[in-house]
């Protein structure tokens, strides 16, 4: 049989025991996901960025202006009667209208490479990657800020979720020098 003595005791150690426990929740703010696991990110790491890049913009101007002007002088008098009667009026208007519309889709894959960490925390990334096709040489050069915890498992991230990002697309080779304004368009545009 238990004895008296032994359940005081028990209830001691259950009583003290409890009161030691503190009432803090699992989920704080301040808290990273608690089911990923972010990998420590070093200078020199590689990370993969998905571009999936839309820009369009339209911009448009109209301008009116109008002028009139009259004048009227009445004829001379008295000494001055040798001065006919004068009449004189002007009339300038002027409109024009003008729209501007540019749009471009880039979708890539770009490796690159942290080069600096932030107190923060903050991945300092750039890559640059060159693709030659039928001597057209195509460059694309990607630079910005990430956070580590927006990096998925497969080590990519969109370029959507990059801060700061500078996206350069460039293509040198028989296609990109027709692009180019020929001589005598280029002095033509300098002189008018």
């Amino acid at each position: 049989m238990i004895s008296k003595k032994s359940i005081i005791i028990f209830s001691l150690i259950l009583i003290f025991s409890t009161l030691s426990v503190s009432a803090n929740s699992l989920w704080s703010d301040n808290s990273a996901n608690f089911y990923q696991d972010f990998p420590e990110y070093e200078v020199g790491d590689i990370i993969t960025v998905v571009i999936e890049e839309d820009a369009s913009a339209i911009q448009s101007a109209n301008t009116g202006t109008s002028q009139d002007s009259d004048y009227n002088s009445a004829g001379g008098t008295n000494i001055l009667d040798f001065l006919p009667f004068f009449d004189f009026s002007y009339s300038d208007s002027e409109s024009a209208d003008g729209q501007t519309q540019r749009s471009g889709t880039l979708e890539a894959d770009i490796t690159t490479k942290i080069i600096e960490i932030d107190e923060n925390g903050n991945l300092e990334i750039e890559g640059r990657k060159q693709v030659k096709i039928n001597g057209e040489t195509q460059t694309i050069i990607l630079s910005g800020v990430i956070r580590a915890e927006d990096v998925n498992f497969e080590n990519e991230i969109s370029s959507k979720r990059v801060a700061s990002a500078n996206v350069e697309y460039e293509g040198e080779g028989p296609i990109g020098d027709k692009q180019e304004s020929g001589l005598l368009t280029k002095l033509f545009n300098f002189i008018f």
